[in-house]
């Protein structure tokens, strides 16, 4: 489930996963995440804040269902999910990850096309593909380099590993951490502040400079 409310000039998707689930980029979820941010790009936000429920920010592509597409469908669903991460990358508003638990696979996919990305000490982070045997199709082997420093990158992606907080502040991947939701919320909510002082304008024209710059 997503929720979506805009309070003054910033947004907020709130990603609600099933009772005793984590946040999963299914299908379903996915079609719902790109409506809604369709919906906050229209509105006059200049930043969007996106974060999870239950000890984590979002999980990834449920491997189950994964393992029964054939090429046809797998295609289809990197592309669903690249239709995503493109809205979020052209849309005018800042957009912030909030992230308050586990990001795995493409969750780490989903952090990584957004601007800036903050977490909780408690956080871990693992783009699990190497172990999986697979390549994930979302484009996190190619975004994830661009923010994090190249020894890093290749350690992260290549292992497979999971890492915490103090790795992927130091790696570049995140902005900054926080020891608690309380205080992840006030980083990020002054952070907005700062964003909703400046010209709408001037925010999407620097958005679209820079994720050109990087190729993206």
């Amino acid at each position: 489930m997503v929720e979506t409310r805009i309070e003054g000039l910033t947004a907020h998707i709130r990603l609600i996963p099933q009772t005793g689930q984590f946040t999963l980029l299914d299908v379903e979820t996915i079609k719902e995440i790109i409506k809604n941010l369709r919906m906050v790009k229209e509105s006059p936000a200049k930043c969007l804040r996106i974060y999870g429920e239950g000890g984590c920010f979002a999980v990834g592509a449920d491997l189950r269902t994964l393992s029964t597409y054939d090429g046809f469908d797998a295609k289809w669903f990197s592309m669903l999910g690249n239709t995503m991460f493109g809205t979020m990358r052209t849309m005018p508003q800042v957009v912030i990850a909030e992230i308050d638990g586990f990001c795995m696979g493409g969750g780490m996919d989903f952090a990584a096309a957004c601007d800036f990305r903050y977490a909780t000490g408690k956080s871990k982070f693992a783009h699990p593909g190497s172990k999986l045997g697979i390549i994930t199709g979302f484009g996190g082997t190619q975004a994830i380099p661009r923010l994090m420093k190249s020894a890093c990158a290749s350690e992260f992606l290549i292992t497979g590993n999971a890492f915490d907080t103090d790795y992927m502040l130091k790696g570049g991947f995140l902005k900054g951490v926080a020891h608690n939701t309380e205080e992840l919320m006030h980083m990020t909510g002054i952070l907005c502040e700062k964003i909703n002082r400046k010209s709408r304008t001037l925010l999407s024209g620097f958005k679209l400079s820079l994720n050109g710059s990087a190729g993206i």
